[in-house]
């Protein structure tokens, strides 16, 4: 958290969030890694008064109502206001993406301040309950404190964002970077149907809801609500949004459009040469942002998440079992110790699905991004460095045998630890190996340091072990006391562990749940999609490079002398026929 300074008149020092109250003013950031899972809404009075206020946060929570969104709203002392909106489970934005959604509202807000979520560095909010800079405390507004609880955590639709921008009238995206801009036309191409005036949204995106009326009223008469839409052309685009995304294609619009209940959005195209264009035109704007912008329709499947590439295979399975330890040991006092844990794992099960064997040592070629993706999604940036310190450390179980060279990644040996080289052969039989997977991502949420908690009582339960104590766990994995009963205090709130007679046990709760609750399958794909559009735009940055560096070739003009004009060359025509008759005999 920042607390604020009276001093200063700003929000200074940094300092850990604690479980009391500060005296001062006190504000948390809105982005953890660039990502906001609450999008914050700040209402000042210094400009417009306290009623313009009220009045702005009323329209916003109505606009939020039809659009599936909830909402927690407090008031400080001076009258300013703060609406908190929660995003669905796993459900994350950037201040990239938000900044459209948030221009927009700023045009039909006056009093709205939208510095906080534009600013993913140092944005922040102060949050219900914390002084104010004018004395007392942010009150909650027409709630108590167990339903603002419930609506926190329970969040909104996941399409909350993308119908608001589309009740709005907003189909543009502003200037994206290469990356997005692939991502957004795979993405869109996947969820399109048909082709030219036919193609239509995929109808597992479709919504089956009516429009609300303010849409209703403009397509019928042209009635312009001035509060939501700042002109027609808004307005029009709100009402061909709503179609697009009840499924209707640009034929389909054409055809409405002649009808007498779409009477306004005809009238608002007739000032154009080519009204039919214009149609053309805006339908397909809205088709494309729509498809690339809707949030997948399912969040729980309710199947179980299938982590292929598993395998049993000896040679793996010791190799993970000394290099797990191999860490432990090494990276006992080191911060970075769990995600390095998850590195390795995911080394392991890269070199079971794409790997060779070559004279009974593993070798794999894989890239930091796939490799982030089977480390349970670790941030690209924590498995490069990691993989640059296994490298360099002596005794490391991980050998770089080949660098990268343009579209092809490192190239690893995994080597046997010195433990392992004078350890006894491997055990052949199933039961005492370990299958070598990929890490869940669930452990993303929980956290890295938790995972080696849990497989330890894991693999005691595969083996029908007598359960552990906290104190033998802890001993087992090689953490603090204050640190393991932190972590097992975690894994038992998520359901995943239980202590029972002071041996702890696994949970009701599986993984798959915890996924399934954050979202996490549609993260992943979302992510394996960025990596695809990132390849893409490194291919092509190096076929520009090759390009710049191979010179064209000269064009040389045919019988030239040097100093000679080329235009006394001759002819093609002459050229032609000597070679067909050989050279005129000499006199």
């Amino acid at each position: 958290m920042r607390l604020y300074d009276p001093t200063l008149r700003k929000y200074g020092s940094a300092g850990p969030l604690t479980i009391k109250r500060p005296a001062l003013p006190s504000a948390v950031p809105l982005f953890v890694r660039g990502r906001a899972r609450v999008v914050a809404l700040d209402f000042d009075t210094k400009t417009h008064g306290h009623a313009a206020v009220d009045t702005d946060v009323s329209r916003v929570l109505s606009w939020l109502a039809e659009c599936g969104g909830r909402a927690v709203v407090d008031r400080s002392t001076s009258g300013g206001q703060h609406v908190l909106i929660p995003l669905a489970p796993g459900k994350t934005v950037s201040a990239e993406e938000i900044r459209p959604l948030l221009r927009q509202l700023a045009v039909r807000l006056p009093t709205l301040d939208i510095t906080p979520m534009t600013n993913a560095k140092a944005g922040c909010i102060t949050v219900p309950g914390s002084a104010c800079k004018e004395g007392g405390h942010r009150e909650l507004v027409d709630l108590d404190p167990a339903a603002a609880l419930d609506i926190l955590t329970v969040g909104s639709d996941a399409g909350t964002l993308t119908r608001l921008e589309a009740l709005l009238g907003g189909t543009g995206r502003g200037t994206a970077n290469p990356v997005d801009t692939h991502i957004h036309t795979q993405t869109a191409t996947e969820r399109i149907v048909g082709a030219g005036d036919d193609a239509r949204l995929h109808p597992r995106f479709c919504r089956s809801s009516t429009p609300p009326r303010a849409v209703v009223d403009f397509a019928a008469a042209g009635r312009l609500d001035t509060s939501r839409w700042p002109s027609r052309s808004e307005a029009r685009q709100s009402v061909l949004t709503h179609a697009v995304l009840g499924g209707a294609s640009a034929a389909d619009i054409l055809t409405r459009v002649a009808a007498s209940d779409w009477a306004g959005v005809r009238a608002a195209y007739a000032h154009y040469a080519e009204p039919a264009r214009a149609l053309r035109r805006d339908a397909a704007r809205a088709l494309h942002w729509a498809a690339s912008t809707l949030p997948d329709p399912v969040r729980d499947t309710g199947h179980k998440q299938k982590h292929t590439g598993g395998t049993y295979d000896p040679v793996l399975c010791s190799w993970l079992i000394h290099a797990q330890t191999w860490v432990a040991s090494e990276f006992s006092h080191r911060r970075d110790r769990w995600t390095t844990h998850a590195v390795v794992q995911a080394l392991a099960w890269a070199a079971a699905v794409s790997g060779q064997n070559v004279e009974g040592v593993p070798t794999v070629g894989v890239g930091g991004r796939s490799l982030s993706i089977a480390a349970g999604m670790l941030p690209e940036s924590t498995v490069w460095s990691a993989l640059e310190r296994l490298r360099e450390m002596e005794g490391s179980p991980l050998l770089l045998i080949e660098r990268g060279v343009g579209q092809n990644p490192d190239r690893y040996a995994l080597v046997p630890t010195p433990a392992a080289r004078s350890a006894a052969p491997a055990p052949e039989t199933a039961q005492d190996l370990v299958e070598v997977e990929s890490v869940h991502p669930a452990w993303s949420v929980i956290g890295w340091r938790h995972r080696i908690l849990y497989d330890t009582v894991a693999a005691a339960a595969d083996t029908a072990a007598e359960p552990m104590t906290p104190e033998e766990l802890f001993t087992a994995v090689g953490i603090g006391r204050t640190s393991g009963y932190e972590a097992l205090l975690d894994l038992r709130i998520a359901g995943l562990l239980t202590v029972e007679n002071t041996r702890v046990r696994i949970g009701d709760v599986e993984l798959d749940d915890i996924g399934h609750r954050h979202g996490l399958t549609t993260a992943v794909r979302a992510r394996i999609v960025r990596h695809r559009a990132e390849r893409i735009v490194w291919r092509e940055w190096l076929a520009a490079r090759e390009d710049a560096r191979t010179p064209p070739e000269p064009e040389l003009a045919l019988f030239t002398v040097p100093g000679e004009d080329p235009a006394d060359a001759p002819e093609p025509e002459y050229i032609a026929a000597v070679m067909n008759t050989g050279p005129p005999e000499p006199l």
